[in-house]
């Protein structure tokens, strides 16, 4: 446990101060004020718990080859990992259907069409930017993106909190080792949080909601590398959901950031509809019931 919390403190600290030189230095205080140089400087942001554990493990002398959860082992929980995501996030849109006052996009195509275009052109463009062809690209190059650039950017988080983390609360039960790593992953964001990161409505209650979301999809990714007993189902579902996220936004009318897509409530409606999914599919058709189970315990289940 002592592990875990050097880690925590350690990877937030370096993150925080980071973040501080993006806000402070450089100048961009809001999202929207470099958009483009938001996202690179976000995406190196991804790269820092990978960073800090492969410091730490350095300076105590830790072998890398030891962390079994870094073997390229494939299974089928990878092919979950990967669809699971495009699950989440259609269902996320029907929960969002269902709240007083928000209603399906049907005009997704005046958010692309110019106004000098003309008509012929223009019923081209909705014909091509209707709702169910959005949805389907959108869900293929999702899919692209969540296996090729956004997994390896994924993959420096996943490898602090879904690898070296895992490691470090071994001893711990599945449901403390998600609920802490959740808690800290979650917090590891509040300052892009507060500088309009998924909640720009609401930077200050974002904070919280995104510690909410953090503990709630560490539930799904957790499990998918227990099962696999190995860190890269959690990077490929973590870059696909990243890639996919933006559907919400883009098909949904009304409502707001607290309410909408996966960071939102119907989002986290939606995510405990698939962990209550999970849990009873573990506990009764795999059997393995890693719910109730230590981290150690699990591993061990896999070498027998």
């Amino acid at each position: 446990m002592k592990k875990a919390i050097k880690y925590s403190i350690i990877v937030c600290i370096v993150s925080w101060i980071y973040a501080a030189i993006i806000i402070f230095v450089i100048g961009i205080k809001n999202v929207n004020d470099s958009p483009f140089a938001y996202s690179i400087l976000a995406a190196i942001y991804m790269l820092f718990p990978m960073l800090c554990a492969m410091v730490i493990q350095f300076f105590d002398r830790e072998r890398f080859s030891s962390n079994k959860l870094l073997r390229f082992k494939m299974s089928s929980s990878w092919i979950a990992a990967w669809f699971l995501p495009v699950c989440i996030v259609l269902l996320t849109i029907l929960v969002n259907l269902l709240i007083p006052g928000i209603e399906f996009n049907k005009d997704v195509a005046e958010m692309f069409s110019h106004d000098k275009i003309d008509e012929s052109q223009r019923e081209l463009v909705a014909n091509m930017m209707s709702p169910l062809f959005m949805i389907l690209v959108t869900i293929v190059s999702g899919l692209f993106a969540g296996i090729t650039i956004n997994a390896v950017f994924a993959f420096g988080e996943e490898y602090g909190w879904r690898s070296y983390m895992v490691n470090a609360l071994r001893k711990k039960d599945f449901t403390f080792a998600t609920i802490f790593t959740g808690v800290v992953w979650g917090f590891w964001h509040f300052p892009l949080i507060l500088i309009g990161h998924n909640y720009p409505q609401h930077p200050i209650a974002g904070v919280f909601m995104m510690v909410l979301f953090c503990i709630l999809i560490s539930f799904i990714e957790l499990y998918l590398v227990l099962k696999a007993k190995s860190v890269y189902p959690a990077a490929i579902f973590h870059g696909t959901i990243n890639a996919l996220g933006g559907l919400n936004i883009i098909l949904i009318k009304g409502g707001g950031d607290l309410l909408n897509g996966i960071t939102g409530l119907s989002g986290f409606v939606a995510m405990s509809i698939i962990v209550l999914m999970i849990f009873v599919f573990d506990k009764y058709i795999f059997r393995d019931n890693i719910f109730n189970k230590t981290i150690e315990e699990v591993l061990e289940d896999g070498e027998r």
